[in-house]
């Protein structure tokens, strides 16, 4: 018997990435993910559940979760919005995938996570950080990418400006800087699937080994 996955934010920039990756992954079974609203994917080792509230009940077995849930405070539309997506949600999955079995969380976080962190947002993936680890998951695997690349179904004026700038730049930061560096999405993807093949305790990756990992 295969493995169960679990993930969530599979709609975003990395959640798409994972989502393709571990259908294609032979060690998984089946892959589960919990939306907001149906997409309508097909594929005979994919499952759909639709609304958070529901998963508990709907949820089968889970071995391994991905979440990749994220939103920034102008899409949320206020801290507390934002909070309920990146702290809130992320941290009532892993209570409800712990109660299902689930032995790994890898989780998308951020370059400069810290409740020292003079940045809300940055305080907030460190709080998000430190609930995880109360879990007592075996394995904890804790991504922290710099600039996102990829293509978004959201518009994100500041990332976007971000990533027009840094490209050509990017040979130089990945020779001297590789955590500054921009990095692929389907890079952290493959890095989180990877990492998740073995391993335990907690493990935090940063973007230059993520882009080790991939190559």
């Amino acid at each position: 018997m295969g493995k169960t996955a679990l993930v969530v934010g599979a709609t975003g920039l990395i959640g798409r990435e994972l989502v393709e990756q571990l259908l294609e992954q032979e060690r998984y079974d089946q892959v589960w993910i919990v939306v907001r609203r149906s997409k309508r994917w097909s594929h005979p080792k994919l499952h759909e559940v639709v609304g958070f509230e529901g998963m508990d009940e709907a949820l089968p077995h889970i071995d391994d979760v991905y979440c990749a849930l994220g939103t920034t405070i102008a899409v949320a539309g206020s801290r507390q919005a934002f909070k309920y997506v990146d702290l809130e949600l992320p941290l009532e999955v892993a209570r409800v995938a712990k109660q299902h079995g689930a032995a790994r969380y890898a989780v998308v976080s951020a370059q400069g996570a810290s409740l020292r962190s003079p940045f809300f947002y940055n305080r907030v993936k460190g709080e998000l950080e430190n609930g995880l680890k109360v879990f007592g998951f075996e394995h904890l695997i804790i991504a922290r990418p710099s600039l996102l690349l990829g293509d978004r179904e959201e518009f994100r004026l500041g990332e976007k400006a971000a990533e027009v700038v840094s490209r050509p730049l990017q040979p130089l930061l990945l020779d001297k800087l590789p955590d500054a560096a921009p990095i692929q999405a389907l890079h952290v993807a493959r890095a989180l699937i990877m990492a998740a093949e073995e391993g335990q305790g907690i493990e935090v990756l940063t973007s230059g080994m993520m882009q080790r990992m991939s190559q």
